[in-house]
């Protein structure tokens, strides 16, 4: 039970690089299709109704898209500094521990 809350540092940044590769390429690809519904919309512009229709039906997917890739950006960050605060923690601990340890049964009093 001791290593319940152990974290593997490398498979997490293993995971990390692939997920923030990824949003890269998310992030890409939804640039790309952005800049198409751009075009689109601008050569439907002389039509109202249709530049109409077409706004309703893509504007609210462009939003939530643009939305959902820069969330799952700041989902990765607050993992990687979750991660890096976890890190630093046991980092202390283990300091704290040692110091502890050191002084251990000196003076009248004894710790067993």
């Amino acid at each position: 039970m001791t290593d319940r809350y152990a974290i593997g540092v490398p498979g997490f940044l293993d995971l990390a690089g692939i997920t923030s590769r990824s949003l890269d390429e998310l992030t890409s690809a939804v640039g790309s299709v952005v800049h198409a519904l751009q075009a689109i919309r601008d050569a439907v512009a002389p039509t109202p109704e249709l530049s109409r229709g077409f706004a309703g039906a893509m504007d609210p997917w462009e939003a939530k898209a643009g939305g959902l890739v820069a969330y799952a950006g700041g989902v990765l960050a607050g993992a990687e500094q979750a991660v890096a605060e976890y890190c630093r923690a046991d980092a202390v601990m283990a300091v704290n521990a040692d110091h502890a340890a050191a002084r251990r049964g000196t003076g009248r009093w004894r710790v067993a």
